[in-house]
């Protein structure tokens, strides 16, 4: 969202009038933003700095700038853009991290520096040209036009109040190895400021920021590249701050862990598509391939959940990872049971609300409880959770059980709201789309609403066999497009497979459950007709969804019902036909929030009972 642009002219006219704060004040109100008195202040004494910086006869007057632009992926802000053309007539963009600190030392975090900071707060900070890098990365990773258009994009920190003595801190480069790319200028480097940004800015371009603004939100990360790279210790900087906060955090605690002798137990929550794997998979491979010279951590990746373990696997294969390593690296929850004390350094468990102690068919003796095992045998462990995920009668860890394993275990509980993840990575549609999800399946906290489908398509379709041809198009472009279901319909292919499992919309709609396989069901190509269900999709991402919402919810007299008589009689894993109401609603609820927020570009939805499709579809503006 564009909050204040203009020529770079007129923003210095107004830092030299002393009214450019309020003139961005203004702007924030009127784009309905909230901010503090701290950045208003900030505001005042920061953008004059850049101004003087910038205003010379030897740089261009009508490049243009724009401040506190918001990122539509997320609710980050960006302090300041100087964007335009390049000496090639290339779009270019440089992304500056504006700081008042006065004094800064070194943390012992990684990618933080201990500074002097807003609100008279002494603190880790992430170190501000790690900040301006990761804006850059964000930009380059998640909008189409930047992708399309190849815009040159480029980062720096400017901490305008700081002498320079304290250079050893905050620019040693040996320490902070992204400086080389996103430098950062003290108090009397204005000069080479203003040489980074002409270098990179020479003439004006309005319409680029508007065209990025426009731009549609397409990730261009492949997924199995990033899933190697960051195994081999390469950083993903297409985290954002809760993302980044957690990876330092876990790496900051495996060490002070290990130092120290201690035990650690770190919490950290995040709805679906808020980048848990992400962080689970980048802290494994910063503790296994470290860049800071320090030892190679013992660290293994572990889920309850068979499909993400699965493909994964699949994806490092195609890289040529060894099979041994794989297995090495990723883990189900039985791999602790016969494990020794404190056997692995650090051990993070992604999909942790789905974690149980005991179930059948992992050859485990029924009196082992599995959790406290992976308790035993780590000196830190890492749950990622999210309680509104719980789909069967057997999830069952919930972060007051965790807390109570750790205080058996004396091992010290880490969290807080910098470990919270909130920003949406996986759904185009953003916080938005989420919000409009849980207010549709009527979870605590949010209000129903209706959406409007522009970064994310959303439709409501008459028959489950024009859905299915939606998807068949889509699966043309993405082979990871999927028709996905509530598991209301019995698995009668199972033992017969001439049978069909769905028939429907007059015997035109004749579908199966998908196959159990050795390979997971979205990498499949030969299960492309099939249906999946939760047990086999949870954790797992996908380009474009086919929901169909069975008759386990209904919608009668301006309210959802939830039936769980309807639930079929073959889902032995839920447990939802048998469970108390109360249980059995927040199973289903938390089903069909799983389904619906699986796909990255589009959800498409059928629901069996007419009237809650009726009503479904008044909740889409067009």
């Amino acid at each position: 969202m564009i909050v204040y642009e203009n020529t770079l002219n007129n923003f210095i006219d107004e830092c030299a009038n002393k009214t450019i704060a309020n003139v961005v004040a203004n702007e924030m109100h009127n784009s309905g933003i909230l901010f503090s008195h701290n950045e208003e202040e900030a505001w005042y004494n920061s953008l004059p700095y850049v101004a003087k910086a910038l205003d010379s006869n030897d740089i261009n007057k009508d490049i243009n700038v724009a401040i506190e632009y918001k990122s539509v992926l997320n609710n980050s802000r960006i302090d300041f853009l100087v964007y335009g053309k390049d000496n090639f007539n290339n779009d270019s963009i440089v992304v500056v991290e504006l700081k008042q600190w006065s004094k800064v030392h070194y943390s012992n975090k990684p990618n933080y520096v201990y500074a002097y900071g807003g609100g008279g707060q002494t603190k880790d900070y992430f170190h501000p040209s790690y900040q301006s890098l990761r804006y850059t990365y964000m930009l380059k990773g998640f909008n189409e036009y930047v992708q399309d258009k190849k815009v040159n994009i480029n980062s720096c920190s400017y901490c305008h109040n700081m002498d320079n003595i304290y250079e050893k801190f905050i620019n040693n480069k040996e320490k902070y190895k992204f400086l080389e790319v996103s430098p950062i200028y003290l108090k009397d480097d204005a000069l080479k400021l203003r040489n980074f940004i002409k270098k990179y800015v020479k003439t004006p371009s309005r319409i680029l920021l508007y065209e990025i603004d426009n731009a549609k939100i397409r990730p261009s990360k492949d997924f199995a590249k990033m899933l190697y790279n960051a195994i081999q210790g390469n950083e993903i900087f297409t985290l954002d701050d809760g993302q980044a906060s957690s990876v330092s955090t876990i790496i900051y605690e495996v060490d002070q862990a290990l130092k120290h002798n201690k035990r650690r137990t770190i919490i950290i929550k995040g709805g679906p598509g808020t980048g848990k794997s992400i962080v689970a998979i980048n802290a494994m491979g910063q503790l296994l391939n470290p860049k800071d010279g320090t030892s190679r951590k013992n660290v293994c990746y572990c889920t309850p959940n068979y499909t993400p373990k699965q493909l994964f696997s699949e994806l490092l294969i195609q890289d040529d990872y060894k099979k041994s390593a794989i297995k090495n690296l990723f883990k189900s929850l039985s791999a602790f049971s016969k494990a020794s004390e404190c056997d692995y350094d650090c051990v993070l468990f992604d999909e942790a609300h789905r974690a149980f102690t005991w179930k059948f068919g992992y050859q485990v003796s029924k009196g082992i409880d599995m959790i406290d095992k992976a308790f035993y045998a780590s000196r830190v462990n890492v749950w990622f959770i999210d309680e509104d995920q719980v789909v069967t009668k057997d999830d069952f860890l919930t972060i007051d059980k965790i807390k109570e394993y750790a205080k058996k275990y004396n091992s010290e509980i880490i969290e807080g709201d910098d470990l919270k993840l909130s920003s949406q990575f996986r759904c185009t549609g953003g916080d938005a789309y989420i919000s409009f999800i849980n207010g549709f399946l009527g979870y605590n906290g949010y209000k129903l609403t209706k959406y409007k489908p522009k970064n994310y398509e959303f439709k409501v379709f008459d028959t489950p066999t024009a859905m299915y041809e939606e998807i068949q198009k889509k699966q043309n472009e993405f082979k990871n497009s999927r028709l996905l279901a509530g598991y209301t319909h019995e698995w009668v292919s199972k033992k017969d497979d001439t049978l069909y499992d769905f028939d429907m919309d007059s015997h035109k709609f004749l579908m199966k459950w998908n196959k159990f396989e050795d390979y997971s069901y979205i990498n499949d190509d030969y299960q492309l007709d099939r249906i999946g269900c939760i047990h086999t999709i949870q954790g797992v991402d996908m380009a474009y969804a086919g929901i169909i919402i069975g008759k386990d919810l209904i919608y009668r007299d301006g309210k959802l019902i939830f039936n769980k008589t309807e639930n079929a009689k073959s889902d032995k894993a839920s447990g939802i036909r048998n469970a108390k109401n109360e249980l059995a609603i927040k199973l289903i609820r938390n089903t069909y929030k799983v389904l619906l927020t699986r796909a990255i570009y589009g959800t498409f939805v059928y629901c069996e009972d007419q009237e809650l499709n009726k009503y479904l579809k008044t909740l889409i503006v067009k």
